[in-house]
Protein backbone atom coordinates (compact mmCIF):
# COMPACT_ATOMS: atom_id res chain seq x y z
CA UNK A 1 0.00 0.00 0.00
CA UNK A 2 3.09 2.30 0.97
CA UNK A 3 4.36 2.02 -2.60
CA UNK A 4 1.48 2.82 -4.23
CA UNK A 5 1.00 6.02 -2.05
CA UNK A 6 4.51 6.98 -3.29
CA UNK A 7 3.70 6.11 -6.82
CA UNK A 8 0.29 8.44 -6.82
CA UNK A 9 1.68 11.20 -4.58
CA UNK A 10 -1.18 10.91 -1.79
CA UNK A 11 -3.56 8.44 -1.77
CA UNK A 12 -5.85 9.50 0.79
CA UNK A 13 -8.88 11.76 -0.14
CA UNK A 14 -7.71 14.74 -0.56
CA UNK A 15 -10.71 16.78 0.85
CA UNK A 16 -11.26 14.89 4.18
CA UNK A 17 -7.80 14.81 5.82
CA UNK A 18 -7.40 12.50 9.36
CA UNK A 19 -7.39 14.36 12.96
CA UNK A 20 -4.58 16.11 13.94
CA UNK A 21 -4.38 13.70 17.25
CA UNK A 22 -4.43 10.85 14.48
CA UNK A 23 -1.48 11.98 12.99
CA UNK A 24 -0.21 13.29 16.27
CA UNK A 25 2.43 10.50 18.24
CA UNK A 26 1.12 9.80 21.49
CA UNK A 27 1.96 5.95 22.20
CA UNK A 28 4.85 3.16 21.67
CA UNK A 29 7.31 5.75 23.02
CA UNK A 30 9.21 3.17 25.02
CA UNK A 31 9.15 -0.03 23.58
CA UNK A 32 11.59 -1.62 25.50
CA UNK A 33 9.33 -1.77 28.39
CA UNK A 34 7.43 -4.82 26.22
CA UNK A 35 10.47 -6.44 25.81
CA UNK A 36 11.08 -6.91 29.76
CA UNK A 37 7.68 -9.18 30.07
CA UNK A 38 9.25 -12.73 31.16
CA UNK A 39 6.30 -15.17 28.99
CA UNK A 40 4.46 -13.90 25.60
CA UNK A 41 1.08 -13.43 27.57
CA UNK A 42 2.97 -11.00 29.49
CA UNK A 43 4.35 -8.97 26.94
CA UNK A 44 1.13 -9.50 24.51
CA UNK A 45 -1.33 -8.28 27.46
CA UNK A 46 1.14 -5.03 27.98
CA UNK A 47 1.27 -4.34 24.05
CA UNK A 48 -2.93 -4.81 24.33
CA UNK A 49 -2.53 -2.26 27.41
CA UNK A 50 -0.58 0.20 25.26
CA UNK A 51 -3.25 -0.51 22.12
CA UNK A 52 -6.29 0.23 24.64
CA UNK A 53 -4.48 3.25 25.88
CA UNK A 54 -3.33 5.59 22.62
CA UNK A 55 -5.54 3.89 20.31
CA UNK A 56 -8.34 6.58 18.38
CA UNK A 57 -10.90 3.55 17.41
CA UNK A 58 -12.76 3.37 14.00
CA UNK A 59 -15.95 2.62 15.39
CA UNK A 60 -15.94 4.09 19.55
CA UNK A 61 -19.18 1.40 19.57
CA UNK A 62 -16.85 -1.25 18.65
CA UNK A 63 -13.54 -0.26 20.28
CA UNK A 64 -12.91 -3.05 22.64
CA UNK A 65 -13.06 -5.00 19.80
CA UNK A 66 -10.94 -3.52 17.61
CA UNK A 67 -7.97 -3.40 20.41
CA UNK A 68 -8.82 -7.24 21.04
CA UNK A 69 -8.45 -7.75 16.77
CA UNK A 70 -4.90 -5.80 16.58
CA UNK A 71 -3.46 -6.91 19.46
CA UNK A 72 -0.98 -9.46 19.80
CA UNK A 73 -1.98 -12.71 20.85
CA UNK A 74 -1.35 -16.39 20.66
CA UNK A 75 -3.65 -18.83 18.64
CA UNK A 76 -4.55 -22.50 20.72
CA UNK A 77 -3.27 -25.36 19.28
CA UNK A 78 -5.58 -27.74 17.55
CA UNK A 79 -7.56 -30.24 19.35
CA UNK A 80 -6.06 -32.70 17.57
CA UNK A 81 -2.64 -31.78 18.93
CA UNK A 82 -4.02 -32.75 22.32
CA UNK A 83 -1.61 -30.73 23.58
CA UNK A 84 1.76 -31.75 21.97
CA UNK A 85 3.68 -28.97 20.80
CA UNK A 86 5.54 -28.90 17.45
CA UNK A 87 7.20 -25.57 17.83
CA UNK A 88 6.72 -21.99 18.17
CA UNK A 89 5.95 -19.55 14.95
CA UNK A 90 6.40 -15.84 15.11
CA UNK A 91 4.08 -13.78 12.57
CA UNK A 92 4.58 -10.67 11.54
CA UNK A 93 2.47 -7.94 9.96
CA UNK A 94 3.64 -5.66 7.27
CA UNK A 95 3.17 -2.05 7.47
CA UNK A 96 0.29 -0.04 8.47
CA UNK A 97 -1.23 -3.40 9.47
CA UNK A 98 -2.14 -5.19 12.70
CA UNK A 99 -1.59 -8.40 14.40
CA UNK A 100 -5.21 -9.44 12.87
CA UNK A 101 -4.14 -9.93 8.92
CA UNK A 102 -1.95 -12.69 9.99
CA UNK A 103 -4.61 -15.04 11.94
CA UNK A 104 -5.09 -16.84 9.00
CA UNK A 105 -1.98 -18.05 8.57
CA UNK A 106 -1.48 -18.24 12.41
CA UNK A 107 -4.37 -20.46 11.98
CA UNK A 108 -3.15 -23.05 9.39
CA UNK A 109 0.11 -23.10 11.76
CA UNK A 110 -2.03 -23.87 14.99
CA UNK A 111 -3.60 -26.96 12.97
CA UNK A 112 -0.02 -28.33 12.42
CA UNK A 113 0.51 -27.92 16.49
CA UNK A 114 2.43 -24.94 16.47
CA UNK A 115 2.53 -22.17 19.05
CA UNK A 116 1.10 -19.08 16.91
CA UNK A 117 2.42 -16.11 18.27
CA UNK A 118 1.04 -12.82 15.99
CA UNK A 119 3.60 -9.74 17.01
CA UNK A 120 2.23 -5.87 16.83
CA UNK A 121 5.20 -3.99 15.65
CA UNK A 122 5.96 -1.04 17.15
CA UNK A 123 4.11 1.74 15.88
CA UNK A 124 1.04 0.14 14.90
CA UNK A 125 -2.55 -0.26 16.00
CA UNK A 126 -2.78 3.03 17.90
CA UNK A 127 -2.69 6.09 15.77
CA UNK A 128 -0.56 6.71 12.33
CA UNK A 129 0.93 9.45 14.38
CA UNK A 130 2.97 6.96 16.45
CA UNK A 131 5.30 5.94 13.39
CA UNK A 132 6.76 9.05 13.31
CA UNK A 133 8.36 8.30 16.47
CA UNK A 134 8.98 4.60 15.20
CA UNK A 135 12.52 2.89 13.63
CA UNK A 136 14.17 0.14 12.27
CA UNK A 137 15.57 -0.80 15.28
CA UNK A 138 12.09 -0.73 17.35
CA UNK A 139 10.84 -3.61 15.49
CA UNK A 140 14.20 -5.72 14.77
CA UNK A 141 14.38 -5.58 19.14
CA UNK A 142 10.79 -6.57 19.12
CA UNK A 143 11.50 -9.58 17.13
CA UNK A 144 14.61 -10.59 18.73
CA UNK A 145 13.25 -10.11 22.20
CA UNK A 146 10.29 -12.88 20.96
CA UNK A 147 12.92 -14.86 19.27
CA UNK A 148 14.85 -15.18 22.32
CA UNK A 149 12.08 -16.04 24.23
CA UNK A 150 10.44 -19.06 21.78
CA UNK A 151 13.67 -20.56 21.38
CA UNK A 152 13.83 -20.97 25.54
CA UNK A 153 10.44 -23.04 25.08
CA UNK A 154 11.09 -25.03 22.24
CA UNK A 155 13.59 -26.58 19.82
CA UNK A 156 11.53 -25.68 17.02
CA UNK A 157 11.12 -21.73 15.83
CA UNK A 158 9.53 -20.82 12.40
CA UNK A 159 9.46 -16.82 11.30
CA UNK A 160 6.86 -16.05 9.39
CA UNK A 161 6.16 -12.80 7.87
CA UNK A 162 4.04 -10.47 5.46
CA UNK A 163 5.42 -7.93 3.20
CA UNK A 164 7.68 -5.39 5.53
CA UNK A 165 7.15 -8.37 7.78
CA UNK A 166 8.43 -10.55 5.32
CA UNK A 167 11.69 -8.68 5.28
CA UNK A 168 12.81 -8.51 9.17
CA UNK A 169 11.21 -12.09 9.70
CA UNK A 170 14.39 -13.00 6.88
CA UNK A 171 16.79 -10.85 8.29
CA UNK A 172 16.25 -11.80 11.91
CA UNK A 173 16.45 -15.40 10.75
CA UNK A 174 19.97 -15.00 9.03
CA UNK A 175 21.10 -13.61 12.48
CA UNK A 176 19.45 -16.01 14.28
CA UNK A 177 20.58 -19.09 12.29
CA UNK A 178 21.72 -21.43 15.19
CA UNK A 179 17.68 -20.41 16.55
CA UNK A 180 15.46 -20.16 13.94
CA UNK A 181 14.99 -23.24 11.88
CA UNK A 182 12.78 -22.12 8.85
CA UNK A 183 11.18 -18.74 7.22
CA UNK A 184 8.09 -17.86 5.14
CA UNK A 185 7.83 -14.89 3.55
CA UNK A 186 4.44 -13.51 2.05
CA UNK A 187 4.14 -11.09 -0.32
CA UNK A 188 7.20 -9.93 0.74
CA UNK A 189 8.83 -6.49 -0.06
CA UNK A 190 12.64 -7.56 -0.55
CA UNK A 191 12.02 -5.79 -3.66
CA UNK A 192 9.76 -2.53 -4.33
CA UNK A 193 8.11 -1.75 -7.46
CA UNK A 194 8.53 2.11 -6.11
CA UNK A 195 12.14 1.74 -4.98
CA UNK A 196 13.01 4.54 -7.13
CA UNK A 197 11.24 6.78 -5.02
CA UNK A 198 11.15 5.02 -1.68
CA UNK A 199 15.17 5.11 -1.75
CA UNK A 200 14.77 9.09 -1.05
CA UNK A 201 12.63 8.47 1.96
CA UNK A 202 14.93 8.92 4.57
CA UNK A 203 16.11 12.27 2.86
CA UNK A 204 12.84 13.68 2.32
CA UNK A 205 11.07 12.41 6.00
CA UNK A 206 12.06 15.61 7.60
CA UNK A 207 10.94 18.24 5.48
CA UNK A 208 7.65 16.05 3.90
CA UNK A 209 6.31 14.15 7.22
CA UNK A 210 3.59 12.63 5.22
CA UNK A 211 3.29 10.43 2.36
CA UNK A 212 -0.51 10.24 3.27
CA UNK A 213 -2.67 11.95 5.48
CA UNK A 214 -6.49 10.10 4.65
CA UNK A 215 -8.99 9.44 7.04
CA UNK A 216 -8.79 5.38 7.05
CA UNK A 217 -12.27 3.07 5.68
CA UNK A 218 -10.29 -0.30 7.44
CA UNK A 219 -9.98 -0.15 10.95
CA UNK A 220 -7.53 -2.77 10.86
CA UNK A 221 -5.06 -0.60 8.98
CA UNK A 222 -3.77 2.81 8.99
CA UNK A 223 -4.39 5.16 6.26
CA UNK A 224 -2.19 8.00 6.57
CA UNK A 225 1.26 7.24 6.37
CA UNK A 226 3.98 9.31 7.61
CA UNK A 227 7.16 9.29 5.01
CA UNK A 228 9.31 7.93 8.23
CA UNK A 229 7.58 5.02 8.25
CA UNK A 230 8.70 4.44 4.22
CA UNK A 231 12.33 5.17 5.27
CA UNK A 232 12.57 2.63 7.84
CA UNK A 233 10.97 0.17 5.34
CA UNK A 234 13.63 1.03 3.06
CA UNK A 235 16.11 0.66 5.77
CA UNK A 236 15.38 -2.84 6.64
CA UNK A 237 15.41 -4.25 3.01
CA UNK A 238 18.97 -2.71 2.46
CA UNK A 239 19.95 -4.04 5.20
CA UNK A 240 18.39 -7.05 4.42
CA UNK A 241 19.98 -7.35 0.93
CA UNK A 242 23.40 -6.46 2.79
CA UNK A 243 23.35 -9.35 5.46
CA UNK A 244 21.98 -12.18 2.28
CA UNK A 245 25.19 -10.82 0.40
CA UNK A 246 27.61 -11.38 3.99
CA UNK A 247 26.23 -14.90 3.92
CA UNK A 248 26.31 -15.57 0.12
CA UNK A 249 23.07 -18.11 0.76
CA UNK A 250 20.08 -18.60 3.04
CA UNK A 251 20.76 -21.96 4.64
CA UNK A 252 17.70 -22.93 6.45
CA UNK A 253 14.50 -23.69 4.79
CA UNK A 254 12.71 -20.73 3.02
CA UNK A 255 9.70 -20.52 1.57
CA UNK A 256 8.61 -17.67 -0.48
CA UNK A 257 4.69 -16.88 -1.53
CA UNK A 258 3.32 -14.51 -3.64
CA UNK A 259 1.10 -13.18 -6.43
CA UNK A 260 2.69 -12.95 -9.89
CA UNK A 261 0.00 -9.91 -9.97
CA UNK A 262 1.05 -8.08 -7.16
CA UNK A 263 1.87 -4.30 -7.98
CA UNK A 264 3.78 -3.00 -4.86
CA UNK A 265 6.45 -5.49 -4.38
CA UNK A 266 8.55 -7.27 -7.38
CA UNK A 267 7.50 -10.44 -7.98
CA UNK A 268 10.02 -11.42 -10.54
CA UNK A 269 13.05 -9.86 -8.54
CA UNK A 270 11.41 -11.57 -5.21
CA UNK A 271 11.77 -15.01 -7.68
CA UNK A 272 15.50 -14.17 -8.47
CA UNK A 273 16.47 -13.90 -5.42
CA UNK A 274 15.13 -16.85 -3.99
CA UNK A 275 16.24 -19.25 -6.84
CA UNK A 276 19.38 -17.57 -6.11
CA UNK A 277 19.70 -17.66 -2.94
CA UNK A 278 17.53 -20.76 -1.13
CA UNK A 279 19.59 -23.53 -1.33
CA UNK A 280 17.83 -25.98 1.38
CA UNK A 281 16.14 -28.87 -0.33
CA UNK A 282 13.39 -28.18 1.53
CA UNK A 283 12.85 -24.72 0.66
CA UNK A 284 9.81 -24.20 -1.32
CA UNK A 285 8.04 -21.37 -3.80
CA UNK A 286 4.65 -20.81 -4.12
CA UNK A 287 3.08 -18.69 -7.31
CA UNK A 288 -0.28 -17.87 -7.48
CA UNK A 289 -1.00 -17.07 -11.27
CA UNK A 290 -4.12 -15.76 -12.71
CA UNK A 291 -2.85 -15.67 -16.43
CA UNK A 292 0.45 -16.20 -16.91
CA UNK A 293 1.58 -19.63 -17.67
CA UNK A 294 5.21 -21.19 -16.19
CA UNK A 295 7.08 -24.48 -16.69
CA UNK A 296 7.09 -27.03 -14.25
CA UNK A 297 10.37 -26.65 -12.03
CA UNK A 298 11.60 -28.26 -8.86
CA UNK A 299 10.97 -26.92 -5.42
CA UNK A 300 8.34 -24.22 -7.00
CA UNK A 301 4.23 -25.16 -6.59
CA UNK A 302 2.08 -22.91 -8.90
CA UNK A 303 -1.49 -22.25 -7.33
CA UNK A 304 -4.38 -19.90 -9.21
CA UNK A 305 -4.75 -16.92 -8.57
CA UNK A 306 -8.22 -16.40 -10.59
CA UNK A 307 -11.53 -18.36 -9.88
CA UNK A 308 -14.52 -18.00 -11.77
CA UNK A 309 -16.33 -19.18 -8.97
CA UNK A 310 -15.64 -16.91 -6.11
CA UNK A 311 -15.18 -13.98 -8.52
CA UNK A 312 -11.56 -13.34 -8.30
CA UNK A 313 -9.83 -12.36 -11.44
CA UNK A 314 -6.59 -11.85 -9.58
CA UNK A 315 -4.58 -11.15 -6.27
CA UNK A 316 -3.50 -8.01 -4.72
CA UNK A 317 -0.49 -7.43 -2.18
CA UNK A 318 -3.34 -7.70 0.23
CA UNK A 319 -5.01 -10.96 -0.61
CA UNK A 320 -2.90 -14.24 -0.95
CA UNK A 321 -2.63 -14.49 3.45
CA UNK A 322 -7.00 -14.10 3.89
CA UNK A 323 -8.63 -17.06 3.57
CA UNK A 324 -12.22 -16.70 1.73
CA UNK A 325 -13.74 -16.97 5.15
CA UNK A 326 -12.20 -14.73 6.84
CA UNK A 327 -14.94 -12.67 8.47
CA UNK A 328 -13.75 -9.24 7.78
CA UNK A 329 -11.97 -9.86 4.36
CA UNK A 330 -13.41 -12.90 3.22
CA UNK A 331 -16.20 -13.56 0.20
CA UNK A 332 -18.66 -12.54 2.82
CA UNK A 333 -16.95 -9.99 4.80
CA UNK A 334 -17.91 -6.96 6.98
CA UNK A 335 -14.91 -5.25 4.47
CA UNK A 336 -15.04 -3.81 0.76
CA UNK A 337 -12.18 -2.52 -0.38
CA UNK A 338 -13.59 -0.43 -3.61
CA UNK A 339 -10.48 1.88 -3.53
CA UNK A 340 -12.12 5.13 -2.16
CA UNK A 341 -8.71 6.05 -0.97
CA UNK A 342 -6.94 5.81 -4.30
CA UNK A 343 -7.43 7.89 -7.36
CA UNK A 344 -10.27 5.76 -8.85
CA UNK A 345 -13.41 6.66 -11.11
CA UNK A 346 -15.60 7.36 -8.39
CA UNK A 347 -18.37 5.88 -10.42
CA UNK A 348 -16.60 2.69 -10.07
CA UNK A 349 -16.33 3.22 -6.35
CA UNK A 350 -19.95 4.41 -5.69
CA UNK A 351 -21.07 1.32 -8.00
CA UNK A 352 -18.57 -1.37 -5.99
CA UNK A 353 -20.08 0.54 -2.64
CA UNK A 354 -23.99 -0.07 -3.69
CA UNK A 355 -23.35 -3.26 -5.55
CA UNK A 356 -24.80 -6.64 -4.05
CA UNK A 357 -22.72 -9.07 -5.74
CA UNK A 358 -18.68 -7.50 -6.92
CA UNK A 359 -15.84 -9.21 -8.57
CA UNK A 360 -12.22 -8.70 -7.30
CA UNK A 361 -9.45 -7.82 -8.99
CA UNK A 362 -6.08 -5.49 -8.92
CA UNK A 363 -5.27 -1.93 -8.64
CA UNK A 364 -6.75 0.28 -11.40
CA UNK A 365 -8.47 -2.03 -12.88
CA UNK A 366 -11.31 -1.33 -15.44
CA UNK A 367 -14.71 -3.50 -13.95
CA UNK A 368 -16.16 -5.00 -17.34
CA UNK A 369 -19.71 -2.98 -18.27
CA UNK A 370 -22.61 -4.04 -15.94
CA UNK A 371 -19.77 -5.65 -13.13
CA UNK A 372 -19.00 -3.93 -10.06
CA UNK A 373 -15.04 -4.22 -8.71
CA UNK A 374 -13.40 -4.84 -5.69
CA UNK A 375 -10.05 -4.70 -5.04
CA UNK A 376 -8.92 -8.38 -3.86
CA UNK A 377 -8.64 -9.44 -0.47
CA UNK A 378 -8.78 -12.81 -0.01
CA UNK A 379 -7.70 -16.02 -1.88
CA UNK A 380 -9.60 -18.66 -3.56
CA UNK A 381 -6.75 -21.11 -3.67
CA UNK A 382 -6.40 -20.17 0.70
CA UNK A 383 -6.74 -23.99 0.88
CA UNK A 384 -4.05 -25.11 -1.02
CA UNK A 385 -1.93 -22.56 0.53
CA UNK A 386 -2.60 -23.89 3.78
CA UNK A 387 -1.35 -27.11 2.63
CA UNK A 388 1.95 -26.27 1.61
CA UNK A 389 2.28 -24.36 4.76
CA UNK A 390 1.38 -27.53 6.73
CA UNK A 391 4.22 -29.47 4.38
CA UNK A 392 6.50 -26.92 4.66
CA UNK A 393 6.15 -26.58 8.49
CA UNK A 394 6.48 -30.28 9.43
CA UNK A 395 9.59 -30.89 7.78
CA UNK A 396 11.15 -28.26 10.70
CA UNK A 397 10.27 -31.10 13.12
Amino acid sequence: MFATALLSGCIGNRDVEAPVEYLSPKGWQNNDAFLSQPSFTEYANSVKDEVRRYRLPFDSELADTEVELASPIELPLDPSCEGNVAGIAILVHGLSDTAYSMRDIGQVLAEVCFKSRIVLLPGHGTRAGDLLTTRLRDWQNTISYLIDQAASESETVLLTGFSLGGVLTLDAALQNQNTVDGVIGISPAYYLSSARLAKWANLVAPVARWVDRGVADDSMRYEAMPTRGVAETWSAMKQLHRRINKYGSVEMPWMLAQSMDDAVVVPAQNEALWKSKAVNPDSRLVRFVSTQTFPEEEKIITLPGSSEDDQVIALTHLAIHQSPDNPRYGRSGSYRNCGGNMPRNQDWVRQCEQSESVWYGLWGTEPKPGQALAFSTFNPSFKQFANEIKRFAARLK
